[in-house]
């Protein structure tokens, strides 16, 4: 039901979208090419993405968007223009790229409403200061900061709304909270930075060296693409190869196989559900592939004499992790997972992080799955028996929601 809600919301958006692209263009009609070529333009931008320090894509298009209004003579045409492109693009990512229709509409739709947003202040701050147009060879230097300012404020609303508008379009999404939406919105802000400020490059330079002015900005701006691609890139190999190393135990044949990895992608789905910081969600998603790694000292016949707890072993695998200076939190989760939510005369431990009792949550209930052979449901239970000290009964109730969402429980 909310995707077919989400689905006809999209199509009004955008068959008004087309309509008043229609209309601007019309009323636009005494020199054409302004909006025929800038709509062209902002369309093929806006089919292109850029990786963000995050691990989102942002759409190229918000470069063009910061570059229109500068450009062009007059709000009239921008708005044209914005709407041309914005509805022109659409009907393209619906021919070109089959992908899921629901969250095509959730991403674009929330980009349409930030670039609006963008064009839509831009104007209003210059209107604001009095700036009749935007042609630099005719204006004088003061008004080019104004210019600048209108940049900074469109920026400012477009990162907002964008954020905004992401998190509540993506409420089809059960297994996603509003805040962790939002916060990973927040994060895409230095991508979104480098655009935007190209596209202030493109616009300024116009008047001068008219067209060309792109092949001039798209020099810097190349090289802070490769910049971006190149941080995800390593963000990725980054990952694997924890991923990697976190099945030694298993290899060895001291862990299950297999439990480290479905620890650590099931821990990090629960942080999305329950609304942490993106940067929170990824040391817990390292923190559940790592979780084990302690068990690689139980290959030492001394320790083995002298006997050992699972305490023990989360202690030993945090002392391991501790020394890899960039995985202190991940250190302290895997240390912490082994302690109880609160003790007696408490109702909860505020030492013990969410973070840690994901950890201690799912590592459990996949043991009880794979080890024990209980079913989803039953582990689920056995879990909720266990939430009078070990086991915080509200990280048990989001492991529930996810499964329920995962379709592994009703």
């Amino acid at each position: 039901m909310a995707r077919a809600r989400l689905y006809r919301l999209a199509m009004v958006v955008f068959v008004v979208l087309g309509i008043a692209a229609v209309a601007l263009a019309f009323l636009a009609r005494g020199n054409p090419t302004p909006v025929v070529v800038g709509s062209l333009l902002m369309t093929g931008a806006l089919m292109l993405t850029v990786p963000a320090m995050s691990g989102n894509r942002v759409y190229l298009g918000i470069s063009a968007a910061a570059a229109v209004p500068i450009a062009v003579a007059d709000a009239l045409t921008a708005a044209a223009i914005y709407a041309v492109s914005l509805t022109l693009a659409w009907l393209l990512y619906l021919i070109f790229r089959p992908i899921d229709l629901t969250e095509l509409n959730s991403e674009y739709l929330a980009e349409v409403i930030a670039i609006s947003g963008f064009g839509g202040t831009y104007h209003l701050v210059a209107t604001a200061f009095g700036v009749p147009g935007f042609d630099f060879s005719a204006v004088a230097p003061r008004e080019g900061y104004v210019v600048i300012v209108c940049v900074i404020f469109g920026g400012l609303v477009y990162h907002g709304l964008r954020a905004v508008s992401r998190s509540l379009i993506g409420l089809e999404r059960a297994d996603l909270s509003v805040r962790y939406l939002w916060l990973a919105g927040l994060e895409d802000w230095s991508a979104i930075t480098v655009l935007i400020l190209s596209g202030t490059m493109v616009g300024v330079a116009y008047s001068v060296l008219g067209w060309t002015a792109i092949l001039v900005a798209a020099v810097p701006y190349s090289f802070t693409h490769q910049a971006l691609a190149r941080y995800n890139g390593t963000k990725v190999t980054y990952g694997q190869t924890i991923q990697a190393l976190s099945q030694i135990p298993e290899v060895a044949g001291l862990a299950p196989m297999g439990h480290s990895v479905r620890t650590g992608r099931l821990a990090a789905d629960m942080g999305r559900e329950m609304g942490l910081h993106p940067d929170e969600v990824e040391d817990l998603e390292y923190a559940g592939y790592m979780h084990d790694i302690g068990r690689i000292t139980l290959n030492e016949p001394a320790i083995l004499r002298a006997g050992f707890t699972d305490t023990d072993i989360a202690r030993w695998g945090s002392q391991i992790i501790a020394e890899a200076p960039h995985l202190g939190e991940v250190s302290k989760i895997v240390g912490d997972q082994c302690l109880p939510y609160r003790t007696p005369g408490q109702e909860k431990d505020p030492e013990v992080s969410t973070t840690s009792k994901i950890i201690k949550v799912v590592s459990a209930y996949d043991q009880a799955v794979h080890e024990m052979g209980l079913r989803p449901i039953d582990a689920v239970e056995q879990l909720h028996r266990g939430s009078a000290y070990e086991f915080d009964p509200d990280v048990t109730s989001s492991l529930r929601r996810v499964l329920e969402f995962r379709g592994e429980i009703s």
